[in-house]
């Protein structure tokens, strides 16, 4: 489970400004927190306090539907991304087709839920959210070393 914590990283206020900017060019309206949310993202990185109580006053959406649908999709942080770190998805078809061997071949790598790309599985993510499947340990020993 994730949490909004208080020991949260100093936030780029350029880039907040940026976020704000984004969000406040959409209709203030509930089906807009999807896109809201990945506007701040995509200018901060993350999703910070400040930005999920923002795009709760601009969507007009209690603070906890913000932070429900923030945690219901992974692709949307509540922390900022590790540099070089690797996310190895941990869904039942990647755990059957190999992602414990994964988290053994990185142990610093996080764990991450149900990516839905099982054709693909085991599926991994790099810090910059490419993602790469079917992969062996050694291959992502090989790309965590590049």
């Amino acid at each position: 489970m994730r949490l909004m914590s208080d020991d949260s990283p100093p936030i780029d206020l350029e880039a907040m400004q940026t976020g704000i900017s984004s969000v406040d060019r959409m209709p203030r309206d509930r089906d807009r927190l999807l896109p809201a949310l990945l506007a701040m993202q995509e200018a901060l990185d993350w999703l910070p306090r400040e930005a999920i109580r923002y795009v709760a006053s601009h969507v007009r959406v209690p603070v906890s539907e913000v932070y429900a649908t923030t945690t219901a999709y992974s692709e949307l942080r509540l922390e900022p991304a590790v540099a070089g770190q690797w996310h190895i998805c941990t869904g039942v078809a990647c755990d059957l087709a190999g992602a414990a061997s994964l988290l053994k071949a990185a142990p610093d790598a996080a764990r991450i839920d149900c990516q839905f790309l099982c054709a693909l599985a085991p599926v991994v993510t790099d810090e910059h959210e490419q993602l790469f499947g079917r992969v062996s340990a050694d291959e992502l020993r090989e790309r965590a070393n590049a």
